[in-house]
């Protein structure tokens, strides 16, 4: 199994170009199967489009190299109707929630463990409430939301129990929600609430201009909250001060490409 900390920055090597292509940049998580759907691939410039390896495309994920056959398997993300789905959905399984069907909160996801031939979701790493660590297998995924993923909390007796749930960490809910199948179509909603573990105040929503694909559009939520290190001048004719703190109302003034390059060349790291 392999790490999404040890697939990123995997070296993209082709075969008939006998080369190093680029580098793995991050990974897609098809939320539908739990698996590893797509590599982005690292290149120096995102603002028209990232681009992307299908998993079923790689002909090998080692320890050393992504390996693919040529350059032709890289396609472009606005040309995926798939990748533009799950980029929109925006399913990460890092950093959400593992709760039971009964209600119990086993901790939050640090780290994924990914199968090299499959591309399944094998285990998550999870930090339950107290911040002990545990392994949870993914084979009695209920479903895999944005905010939380949802575990069976009664497998088959020839499977691996999961980690006890600690007394704590139960969660009230309605009894409404004893049905799993009723819990897997809430739990899309869930991320529309109020979550588990209190997160930072919701973003006020940016106003996207109409010709900005999916990863355009993710670039300026990346900014928002953010600061720069010099003045710019938006479209609107404002100027965005170095250190003034970015906001959703100021990336609404951002309508063209040449000014969010600006805004992202310098973003304080």
């Amino acid at each position: 199994m392999k790490s999404l900390v040890e697939i990123r920055g995997l070296k993209i090597i082709s075969i008939n170009e006998g080369k190093q292509i680029s580098t793995v940049k991050d990974i897609i998580i098809n939320s539908n199967d739990g698996s590893l759907a797509f590599f982005v691939v690292d290149q120096p410039s995102d603002y028209f489009g990232a681009r992307l390896i299908a998993f079923e495309d790689i002909l090998g994920l080692g320890d050393y190299a992504l390996i693919i056959s040529d350059c032709a398997v890289i396609q472009d993300v606005a040309h995926n109707p798939l990748a533009v789905e799950l980029l929109q959905k925006n399913v990460k399984v890092v950093g959400a929630q593992v709760l039971t069907s009964k209600g119990c909160l086993i901790g939050q996801v640090t780290e994924i463990m990914i199968e090299e031939e499959t591309g399944r979701i094998a285990a998550c790493q999870v930090s339950d409430p107290q911040g002990d660590p545990h392994q949870v297998k993914c084979d009695h995924v209920i479903t895999y939301g944005k905010e939380i993923i949802l575990i069976d909390d009664n497998p088959s007796p020839s499977n691996q129990a999961q980690p006890e749930c600690p007394k704590t960490a139960v969660v009230q809910q309605d009894t409404t929600l004893n049905e799993k199948e009723l819990l897997k179509k809430k739990i899309e909603e869930f991320g529309k609430k109020d979550s588990l573990i209190k997160d930072n105040e919701t973003k006020k929503k940016i106003v996207f201009p109409q010709d900005f694909n999916v990863f355009e559009q993710r670039q300026l939520q990346f900014l928002q909250g953010k600061t720069l290190d010099r003045d710019v001048q938006l479209d609107s004719g404002s100027l965005l001060k170095a250190g003034e703190q970015i906001t959703a109302e100021l990336l609404s003034a951002v309508k063209s490409r040449s000014t969010l390059m600006q805004l992202t060349a310098h973003v304080v790291k």
